[in-house]
């Protein structure tokens, strides 16, 4: 459960240096047994649906605590991105969270990012990949303030069943030591995505506006730095829904361009703790999370600021939401060279809600 800019002028496609097999070594250490060949970007087509979920989680080396809840996985990109939101009851403990599945067509792997209600960060990633049905991803978690290495599987693949389970390694993966482990049955072929919800006013709600199915207009600056004049035209779709009420939605962005068809994503988490949200950004072409824009919503408008590469240059980037009405709103885009002393833009879109 190494970057380059997502959006060339805050569109090209991210690539990832991290993989498994930068943290474990060659390449077949992630596979058990001979490999048969899989469609990789359709290897979590088993996971859409409502589930039914029975976990124990390790609490201390001989106690372990029984939880049962729900899972939800919703497709993006037809299958080559997937969204799983969860939450389980206990003993005295209950828990809501959300994992996002990338597929990255040049590797040929997946990522899964986990985060929780908690404090609305997405934890490091694990990779892995599908071979003989069974799904082996490899990260890193921390314990008592060390890295340690973790490693999840998907096993015993059903139509209607599925066991997950999670280990952790302190010796480079020699001995692993189970620490979550979850048995899962299928209540519905479909996602049951209905979201509640309850209207408000805090920070908490700062992005309630852009709710719904959107029409948007945008001009993008492909060479911001080099070229400052050259723009390009595209238009599309921008739909965005609730995953959790008050701390997580996400947005799907599909434009046309000279370039082509483009499809993003932006996951929008809320930080309870500083009341701020983080913004993560992907798109179809790499299959990789970027770390987030941070910000809020004051006085009507939305600023968010990251550091990015644009041209070989690490530069600031500032997303600015403003005129936002009932049925439209604005998004530019800047970018600066000099710590924020002067900005060039990259990006300016208006949106108008569709039917």
């Amino acid at each position: 459960m190494t970057r380059k800019n997502c959006r060339a002028g805050t569109l090209a496609a991210a690539l990832c240096g991290v993989t498994c097999t930068a943290i474990l070594g060659s390449h077949p250490a992630l596979a058990e047994g001979s490999a048969q060949p899989v469609d990789q970007q359709h290897a979590f087509d088993f996971h859409f649906g409502t589930w039914r979920t029975h976990i124990q989680s390790r609490i201390s080396k001989d106690k372990w605590e029984k939880m049962t809840g729900t899972v939800i996985d919703q497709p993006l990109w037809n299958g080559r991105a997937n969204i799983e939101k969860i939450e389980a009851s206990g003993s005295g403990s209950h828990f809501q969270g959300l994992t996002l599945f990338l597929y990255d067509p040049k590797s040929g792997q997946w990522s899964q990012t986990f985060a929780s209600s908690n404090d609305g960060i997405m934890d490091e990633p694990e990779y892995g990949e599908f071979n003989n049905g069974r799904g082996v991803f490899y990260g890193w978690s921390s314990s008592g303030g060390k890295k340690i290495l973790e490693r999840g599987i998907w096993s015993n693949v059903t139509p209607n069943s599925y066991h997950y389970e999670i280990a952790s390694s302190t010796d480079g993966g020699k001995t692993w030591v189970k620490e979550f482990i979850a048995q899962l049955t299928r209540l519905r072929k479909d996602p049951a995505y209905d979201t509640a919800y309850a209207p408000g006013s805090g920070p908490e709600h700062g992005f309630d506006f852009n709710m719904g199915h959107w029409n948007t207009q945008i001009r993008a600056a492909e060479n911001p730095l080099s070229a400052p004049g050259v723009w390009s035209n595209l238009h599309g779709t921008h739909v965005v829904y609730r995953v959790w009420g008050d701390w997580a939605d996400i947005g799907q962005l599909e434009v046309d361009g000279p370039s082509g068809h483009i499809e993003d994503l932006a996951l929008r988490l809320y930080d309870r703790k500083t009341q701020q949200w983080r913004v993560y950004f992907s798109n179809s072409e790499s299959g990789t999370l970027l770390p987030p824009m941070i910000g809020e919503f004051k006085n009507g408008v939305g600023t968010f600021i990251f550091l990015d590469e644009q041209e070989g240059k690490t530069v600031l980037t500032r997303n600015t939401w403003s005129n936002i009405t009932s049925n439209a709103c604005n998004q530019d885009w800047a970018i600066s060279a000099d710590g924020g002393k002067t900005w060039v833009p990259t990006w300016i879109s208006t949106d108008t809600l569709g039917n």
